[in-house]
C-alpha cells in the first residue's frame, strides 16, 4: 500500500518504527527457491502505480491506483489471453486511491486522498469512499467518511464479525483507524508507538497492510531494521488480539509473528482457501514471499532485478472454483537497469507451492 510509495522511491532512510513486545511465535527459516508460474493480467504504462486489489463475488478483480490519479479499475474475462480492463471511475478532487476492502456483497470501501512524490501526503485530505455494484449499473464514487486526523491511511480490512466496521492502517501515525460505514463515524481501534505527525516524504513509514484473521489483527511494517548478525535489512509482521468490533483487546500487546530478509513488507493475504499460509508483497524487493504458520518462508515470484512483480504492493486470491488457487498481485513498476515499466496486475498459480 502507500508507505510503499515513499520507500519504493527511496525517499527515506529506513529505521525502526514500531516499538512493541517482539517475542517471535516461530523462528523464521528459509525454504529455498520455490518460484511459481505466473502471467500478466493487466499492464499499465510508466507512471502508473497500482496500489491495492479486491475480488468481487463474480470473480472480477478491482484495483486502485495511487498514480497518476485516483482511479478504480475492473478486470474481467480473466481466463482469456487478454482480459478486459475497464476504468470504472476517477475521483478528480483527490489524487490517489489506496486500500480497498469489501464491506458487504459487492460493496467496497476505498481509501482516497492527496499524495505526491515531491511533496508527500497532505494530512486532512483523506477519506473513505464507496463503490456499490448492487444496483446493476457501473458504480460511482461516494464519500462515506472524511478522515481529518489521518496522515497516511494505507491498508484496509473489514472486521469479520461486523462487516460495517472497516480498519485502516495509518502508516505515518501508526494508528489503526476504525470507520463505521453505516454511521460514517471514525475512531481509533489501536495505537502503536512511536506516534508521529510527520506528513512529508521524510516521514518514517510503519504499519502498512492489515487483516483480521483468527481473532487477531495482523499487520506488516514497512520500515526495516538491520540484523545484528548478518548486517542485512529485515522487516517483520505482527499480530495483536482484537475483539469482535476490531478494537485491540484490553491489555493486549502486539507480538512479532514473522521476520523476513527484506527492506519492507507491503500488503498481504492468507490462503488459499482455509490454509494459513501468508502471502506477502515485498514492495522494493520486487518479490512475493510465502510463509507457513511455523515460520518457514520462500520467494515464490520475482527477483531484485526482475519486472515480474516489480514493487509488489498487494495480493488477493481468486474467489471462483477455477481460480481459488490463483494469487493476483498488484505492482507499481519501476526502473531496472535503465528500463522503466508501469504497474500491473499479475496472476500466480500457487498449486505448486510446497512446504
Amino acid at each position: 500500500m502507500l508507505p510503499f510509495i515513499i520507500i519504493a522511491c527511496e525517499l527515506l532512510t529506513l529505521a525502526a518504527s514500531l516499538s512493541v513486545p517482539s517475542a517471535p511465535i516461530h523462528q523464521s527459516r528459509h525454504l529455498g527457491s520455490n518460484i511459481l508460474p505466473n502471467r500478466v493480467i493487466a499492464q499499465f504504462p510508466p507512471g502508473t502505480w497500482v496500489e491495492n486489489i479486491a475480488v468481487r463475488s463474480n470473480g472480477n478483480l478491482l484495483f486502485t491506483t495511487i498514480l497518476p490519479n485516483a482511479s478504480l479499475y475492473e478486470a474481467s474475462a480473466l481466463d482469456c489471453q487478454t482480459p478486459t480492463i475497464t476504468r470504472l471511475f476517477t475521483v478528480d478532487t483527490i489524487t490517489s486511491f489506496a486500500g480497498i476492502t469489501e464491506t458487504s456483497k459487492d460493496v467496497f470501501a476505498i481509501i482516497g486522498g492527496n499524495f505526491s512524490l515531491t511533496t508527500g501526503v497532505i494530512k486532512g485530505t483523506f477519506g473513505l469512499w464507496k463503490a456499490d455494484f448492487t444496483h446493476g449499473q457501473p458504480p460511482s464514487a461516494e464519500l462515506i467518511a472524511s478522515l481529518p486526523d489521518a496522515a497516511l491511511p494505507n491498508g484496509a480490512t473489514t472486521v469479520p464479525q461486523n462487516n460495517h466496521l472497516v480498519l485502516l492502517a495509518d502508516s505515518l501515525l501508526n494508528v489503526v483507524w476504525r470507520v463505521d460505514v453505516k454511521k460514517g463515524t471514525v475512531d481509533k481501534a489501536a495505537q502503536f508507538s512511536p506516534e508521529s505527525d510527520t506528513s512529508g516524504v521524510s516521514g518514517i513509514i510503519g504499519i502498512n497492510g492489515v487483516h483480521v484473521h483468527d481473532g487477531y489483527l495482523w499487520f506488516t511494517n514497512s520500515t526495516a531494521t538491520i540484523n545484528a548478525v548478518t548486517g542485512d535489512p529485515e522487516t517483520s509482521m505482527y499480530r495483536i488480539k482484537v475483539d469482535e468490533d476490531g478494537v485491540a483487546a484490553h491489555d493486549a500487546s502486539a507480538e512479532k509473528a514473522l521476520t523476513l530478509p527484506s527492506e519492507g513488507m507491503d500488503d498481504f493475504t492468507f490462503g488459499p482457501g482455509g490454509r494459513n499460509i501468508k502471502w506477502i508483497a515485498g514492495n522494493v524487493e520486487n518479490k512475493i514471499f510465502a510463509a507457513t504458520p511455523d515460520g518457514k518462508y520462500a520467494v515464490v515470484a520475482g527477483a531484485s532485478n526482475s519486472f515480474e512483480v516489480a514493487t509488489a504492493t498487494a495480493c488477493k486470491f481468486g474467489r471462483t472454483r477455477r481460480d481459488s488457487h490463483v494469487l493476483y498481485v498488484t505492482t507499481a513498476g519501476g526502473t531496472i537497469n535503465g528500463t522503466t515499466e508501469g504497474g500491473k496486475v499479475q496472476a500466480i498459480d500457487t498449486t505448486g507451492f510446497r512446504v
